[in-house]
């Protein structure tokens, strides 16, 4: 599927928000279904807030992704800098959130999205990316994407980095 829309979320656009947040709620629970754990409502409310919170700066992605109209899901990545709170890899493109609807998987939409991040992580002048991966169905995509296992353990989720080198468009 090729004919994918980006439109990226402005914490002005309420209804882009609120589209956002609604599908943070299945995101947030296929993550805790596979990792056994389940995360707080509060916790979940104020993660959702936080990110729309930190949008703006021009190196920070955040985009929904529609097939036509209907939504397919979101892509959520940043550049990593010195100043940035957590694990930070300076110059890295570092892979967030990313999120692709049960219903659009296995028709391409991650690859195309994936895509679609790799490109705006080159025109922010990024050379290498990273990312946790969730362990039933991000590696396998992920690996797949040409993501290779660090052995490096992401102290915040207690996840195994991976990470990828950009390669330049020809």
């Amino acid at each position: 599927m090729d004919n994918l829309n980006y439109r990226e979320l402005k914490k002005e656009n309420e209804a882009d928000c609120a589209l956002f947040a609604e599908m943070m709620w299945p995101y947030t629970k296929e993550l805790d279904q596979h990792a056994e754990r389940e995360m707080p409502r509060e916790v979940i409310e104020k993660w959702v807030a936080s990110i729309i919170r930190m949008q703006g700066d021009a190196d920070r992605h955040l985009e929904l992704v529609f097939d036509g109209e209907v939504p397919v899901g979101f892509l959520y990545g940043k550049v990593d800098h010195p100043h940035h709170r957590g694990y930070i890899k300076p110059g890295y493109g570092y892979v967030m959130e990313f999120y692709v609807k049960p219903e659009f998987r296995r028709m391409g939409c991650g690859r195309e999205m994936n895509r679609r991040l790799e490109e705006l992580f080159r025109a922010d002048g990024v050379k290498n990316l990273y990312l946790t991966a969730d362990p039933v169905t991000g590696r396998p995509f992920w690996e797949a994407m040409g993501y290779h296992r660090t052995g490096e353990i992401m102290p915040e989720n207690k996840m195994e980095i991976y990470e990828k080198e950009l390669e330049t468009e020809n």
